[in-house]
C-alpha cells in the first residue's frame, strides 16, 4: 500500500479523537452552577440594567457602602444577568459552552496540521483538563477567549492591517470584562521587547532569526501596542479603570497577603511538599514539563518571544491556582511553536522512522487517545448526588447545585420579605446579594480588593474566633437587623454560633442543614420573630423514608450539618437524634461517627469515643483531626502505649506539624519515658520556637512528675525564646529549690 493511502487513513483516525475531545468539552462545560461569585455578578448586572449606569462606589455592603469601587467586570455582569433573566440558569450554562467551544476551536486552528494531528490533539486534551477547573461561569472564561484571540492574531495575522483594529476592539471588550485585561498590552510588549533584542543583541545559535518579524510587521506591532493601551481607557472609570491591575498588584503585599492564605484559588498550586504528588494538578505539571522539554529539543532555534511568554506565565501561574489555566494556554502555543523545528527522528531510532511505521504507530496512539477520552467521559457522566427533597438523583451537570449555597435559608428570607443590613460569612455574601439585593445588604462578599486585608482580618476575628466587641458596635452604628450563618459547605465556627444563639438581642428564626438565620429583636422584625422563633431544645429531626430511598450509596450531609450545629451549641441529645437518622441511611458515614465520638468524650465515655473515632478514621484515614482525636481517646483511657503509636503515625504523616510532636512528648511523660519526651519536644521546638506556652506545658507536666532535671531543661529551652519571661524564671528558681532539697 502506498504512502498516500496510509497518510489518508492516519488523517481519518486523527479526526476521531478530535471529535471526541470536543464532545467531552461540550459535556464538561455543562457543569451545574456552583460558583459563589456568579451571584454577585447577577446582582450588580441587575442594578446596572435597571438603573442605566455603572456605580463607582460600593452599593452592596453596609460596611463599606459609599467607598470608591472600580467595577472592571460590569460588561460581564450585564451579559450574565440578561441571559439569566431571559433563559434561567441553563441559559448561563449554554453561554459558557459556547465561549469554551469558541476558545478551543481557535486553539485548534492555531495548532492544527495534518502531519501533527496527534500532538495537537494530545495538547488540546491536556489544556482542556486544566481548563475545566475554570468552568464556573466567571469572567475568566471571557479572559481566556480574549487571551486566545490575541495569540491567534499575533501569531498568524500580524502582517494584516486589520489586526490593529481587531485587537483594539478585543481590548475594549476585555477592559470591561475582567481585571486580567492587562495581558493584552503585555503580549504586545513581550513581542516588541523580543524583536528589539533580536535586532540589537547577539544571541546564541539561531535565536536572532527564529520567529523574527519583518520590519513592516515590527512597525505594525508598535502601532498595535499604542492602540490596545488606548483601548484600556475605554471603560466607565477611564484612567482609574485602566490602571486598576497595576494598583491591585501593588496592594498584594502587606496586610492583603492574608487572602492568599485563606482563599483556596489564591493559594499556590505547587509547593515543595506537593511537587511530586501525582494527584494534585497533574495536568498543569504535565504542561510545565512538556513545554520545558520542547525548549530543550528546540534549543538551537528558540523564539525568545515564546521563551519570555513561558517565563512570565509560569511565574504567574505558580502564584495562584486560578492562574494555571492561563499557563496551559500559553504552553500550548509554545509547544506548537517549538515543535515546528523538532523532527520525529529526534525521539525514535533511525530504523523506526519509516513512513509506514510512523503512520501505523500514530493510528494506534490516536485510538488509545480516543478510548481514554471515552473512558474519562464515562467516569464523569456518573457524577451525581441524591436530592432528598424529591427522593431522586440529581446530576452534577445542568441546573443549580443543591449543596453549594444556603438556598433554603435565603428562600426563607425572600418568602418572608425580610430586609435590612445582615451579618454573614465570606462564602455566603455573594449568594445572598444575588438573591436579595437591594433588600438586603451584606457584611462581606467576595470582592477582596474592595474590602482590603485589614477588614478581612477583622472579619476573621469575628467569624472564626468569636471576637464580637467591635461587631456589637457595628450593630448599633449600622442598625444591623439580621444574620445568616451558612453551613451548606463549611461548618459554622462554634463561638460565633453560640454568640448569636445565647445573646438576648438575637432570636433564631430558621435552622436547617444549609444554615441558620437570626433576627435582631427590633420592631421591624417583631412579626417574623413571633411567627418563626425556634427553640432548639425542642428540636426533632426529620424522619427519613429510608425504604423509599432504597439501597443507594448517598451522603447524609443534611443530617451531618444539622448535627454539627446542634453539637456546637451543646445540644448533644438533639445532635445524636440527627446522627441516628443519618446512620440509618449510611451506617459507616465518617463524619457522623466523629460527632458521636466528640459527644462521648465530653461525657467522659472514652471507650465509646475511641470506638467512634476509630470507625470514623476507617472511612477517612487522611483526616488529621480524626487521628488526633483517636490518639486523645487512648490518652484519656490511660492507654499511653496506644496513644504513642497513634501519635507516631501522625508525626510520620505530618512531620512538619509541631502539634504532633508536642502531644507525643506529653504522652511520653505520662508513660514515664522522659528521654523520649525531651527528644520529641526538641523536634517540636525546632518547628515552632515561639510556641512558648506549649513548651511550658510540657515543663509543667515534668515538674508534676517530679522529673526536675528534665523540667529544668525544658524551661531553659522556653527561656531561649522569651528571655524576659518572669514566669519562666520563677519556674526555674522553684526547680532549683526542689533539686537542692532532693540532694
Amino acid at each position: 500500500m502506498s504512502d498516500t493511502f496510509w497518510r489518508r487513513i492516519n488523517c481519518f483516525f486523527g479526526l476521531l479523537p478530535i471529535g471526541a475531545l470536543f464532545g467531552l468539552m461540550v459535556f464538561t462545560s455543562g457543569l451545574e452552577i456552583k460558583d459563589l461569585d456568579l451571584w454577585l455578578h447577577l446582582a450588580v448586572g441587575k442594578f446596572i440594567t435597571l438603573n442605566g449606569y455603572v456605580p463607582d462606589v460600593d452599593i452592596l455592603s453596609w460596611t463599606i457602602e459609599g467607598q470608591p469601587w472600580s467595577n472592571h467586570e460590569w460588561l460581564f455582569q450585564v451579559i450574565v444577568y440578561n441571559i439569566y433573566a431571559a433563559f434561567g440558569p441553563d441559559g448561563l450554562i449554554r453561554m459558557q459552552t459556547v465561549i469554551v467551544t469558541g476558545t478551543m476551536l481557535i486553539l485548534l486552528f492555531l495548532g492544527y496540521q495534518k502531519n501533527r494531528q496527534l500532538l495537537t490533539t494530545f495538547l488540546l486534551l491536556i489544556v482542556l483538563l486544566v481548563y475545566q477547573q475554570r468552568f464556573t461561569i466567571r469572567p475568566d472564561i471571557y479572559s481566556l477567549l480574549f487571551f486566545t484571540l490575541y495569540i491567534f492574531t499575533l501569531s498568524l495575522f500580524i502582517h494584516k492591517r486589520w489586526s490593529i483594529f481587531f485587537l483594539f476592539f478585543v481590548q475594549i471588550l476585555w477592559a470591561n470584562m475582567h481585571g486580567f485585561f492587562f495581558f493584552g498590552p503585555l503580549f504586545v510588549l513581550i513581542g516588541l521587547l523580543s524583536e528589539w533584542i533580536k535586532r540589537h543583541i547577539p544571541l546564541p545559535y539561531e535565536w536572532n532569526e527564529s520567529g523574527r518579524l519583518t520590519d513592516e510587521e515590527y512597525g505594525r506591532l508598535g502601532k498595535i501596542f499604542i492602540f490596545v493601551c488606548l483601548a484600556c481607557l475605554v471603560n466607565p472609570h477611564t484612567v482609574q479603570g485602566a490602571i486598576y491591575p497595576i494598583v491591585t498588584f501593588f496592594t498584594l503585599s502587606g496586610e492583603n497577603k492574608i487572602f492568599f492564605d485563606y482563599i483556596q484559588e489564591l493559594q499556590k498550586p505547587i509547593v515543595r511538599e506537593t511537587l511530586f504528588e501525582h494527584n494534585r494538578f497533574i495536568y498543569y505539571k504535565i504542561c510545565i514539563l512538556l513545554s520545558f522539554v520542547s525548549f530543550v529539543f528546540n534549543r538551537r532555534k528558540i523564539d525568545i518571544s515564546a521563551l519570555f511568554l513561558w517565563i512570565v506565565f509560569l511565574i504567574f501561574s505558580l502564584k495562584a491556582i486560578r492562574n494555571t489555566t492561563f499557563f496551559a494556554f500559553a504552553s500550548f502555543l509554545i509547544i506548537i511553536t517549538n515543535s515546528l523545528h523538532i523532527s520525529f527522528s529526534q525521539f525514535v531510532p533511525l530504523r523506526f522512522t519509516g513512513a509506514k511505521f510512523r503512520h501505523i504507530t500514530e493510528i494506534f496512539v490516536k485510538l488509545m487517545l480516543l478510548f481514554w477520552i471515552f473512558g474519562y467521559c464515562q467516569a464523569i457522566v456518573k457524577r451525581e448526588y441524591y436530592d432528598f427533597d424529591k427522593y431522586e438523583w440529581k446530576s452534577e451537570f445542568g441546573g443549580i447545585a443543591q449543596r453549594s449555597y444556603p438556598d433554603k435559608a435565603v428562600d426563607f428570607l425572600v418568602e418572608n420579605n425580610i430586609k435590612g443590613n445582615f451579618f454573614n460569612g465570606f462564602n455566603s455574601g455573594a449568594y445572598l446579594l444575588g438573591r436579595t439585593f437591594p433588600d438586603i445588604k451584606v457584611f462581606i462578599d467576595g470582592r477582596t480588593e474592595a474590602y482590603g486585608g485589614a477588614f478581612f482580618k477583622e472579619y476573621r476575628n469575628i467569624w472564626e474566633h468569636g471576637q464580637t466587641e467591635n461587631f456589637e458596635k457595628m450593630v448599633k452604628k449600622y442598625n444591623v437587623s439580621g444574620a445568616l450563618l451558612n453551613s451548606a459547605v463549611h461548618r459554622i465556627p462554634s463561638k460565633i454560633l453560640k454568640y448569636f444563639y445565647t445573646h438576648q438581642d438575637w432570636t433564631l428564626v430558621y435552622f436547617n442543614y444549609d444554615g441558620v438565620v437570626f433576627l435582631r429583636n427590633i420592631q421591624k422584625n417583631a412579626e417574623v420573630i413571633k411567627k418563626f422563633t425556634i427553640d432548639l431544645e425542642q428540636w426533632e429531626p426529620e424522619v427519613l423514608d429510608v425504604p423509599k430511598i432504597g439501597p443507594v450509596r448517598t451522603t447524609p450531609y443534611q443530617q451531618y450539618y444539622r448535627a454539627f450545629t446542634l453539637e456546637s451549641l451543646g445540644l448533644d441529645k438533639q445532635a445524636l437524634a440527627e446522627v441516628h437518622q443519618g446512620l440509618r441511611l449510611v451506617p459507616g458515614y465518617t463524619r457522623l461517627h466523629e460527632i458521636v465520638g466528640k459527644i462521648a468524650a465530653k461525657e467522659k465515655d472514652y471507650s465509646k469515643a475511641l470506638d467512634s473515632f476509630r470507625l470514623a478514621l476507617l472511612g477517612d484515614p487522611n483526616n488529621k483531626k480524626l487521628r488526633h482525636n483517636l490518639a486523645l481517646a487512648y490518652y484519656d483511657l490511660a492507654e499511653y502505649e496506644g496513644a504513642i503509636e497513634r501519635y507516631k503515625r501522625i508525626v510520620a504523616i505530618w512531620p512538619a506539624d509541631p502539634q504532633g510532636h508536642f502531644l507525643i512528648s506529653r504522652t511520653y511523660i505520662k508513660n514515664q519515658q522522659y528521654d523520649k519526651a525531651l527528644e520529641a519536644l526538641k523536634q517540636a521546638y525546632t518547628l515552632a520556637p515561639n510556641a512558648v506556652g506549649d513548651v511550658m506545658g510540657v515543663g509543667g507536666m515534668l515538674f508534676d512528675q517530679e522529673a526536675y532535671s528534665e523540667a529544668k531543661e525544658v524551661y531553659m529551652l522556653a527561656l531561649e525564646s522569651d528571655k524576659e519571661n518572669e514566669e519562666i524564671k520563677k519556674k526555674l528558681e522553684n526547680i532549683e529549690n526542689r533539686l537542692l532539697q532532693n540532694k
